[in-house]
């Protein structure tokens, strides 16, 4: 009779506990799906920074390349045809060496006197090389005179 009380005392102590393991524990769910929801919301943030710092990256290589953009613009405006002045400029200087040249060619054959480096020293040194050239034709004339 003690085996059977001792087993009624026991069926009656462990039975319910031994029917209430096998149920799952509302406390412990819960605090479960909070971790679950916190993983998820930690995961949404740093894929939220990760988009941000993407984006930032973007706006950052835009801007650059709008600023070489620029760069290359006012590279260009500087780099378009010469001004038409210029070229004028550069025609009348090589007109003039032309015809400086012509007129030490002919004065040099109206005298018969001196030699076709004059004309090439004309053509090079432009009116330096003409004033050089009258100078020395004055003192050609000068010593001449005197004889």
């Amino acid at each position: 009779m003690k085996r059977c009380i001792l087993y009624a005392l026991l069926t009656t102590v462990l039975l319910p506990g031994a029917a209430f393991a096998g149920e799952p524990n509302p406390s412990a769910d819960m605090d479960r799906q909070l971790e679950l929801r916190a993983m998820e919301l930690e995961i949404a943030q740093r894929e939220s920074e990760i988009k941000f710092k993407e984006e930032m990256a973007q706006l950052e290589l835009e801007q650059r390349r709008l600023q070489i953009e620029q760069a290359h613009r006012k590279l260009n405006h500087f780099r378009h045809k010469p001004h038409p002045v210029f070229a004028l400029l550069l025609i009348g200087c090589i007109v003039v060496r032309i015809l400086t040249a012509v007129w030490v060619y002919g004065d040099i054959n109206r005298r018969n006197a001196g030699s076709g480096i004059w004309v090439v020293i004309a053509l090079v040194a432009g009116l330096f090389g003409v004033l050089t050239y009258a100078v020395v034709r004055l003192g050609d004339n000068g010593t001449k005179n005197r004889k």
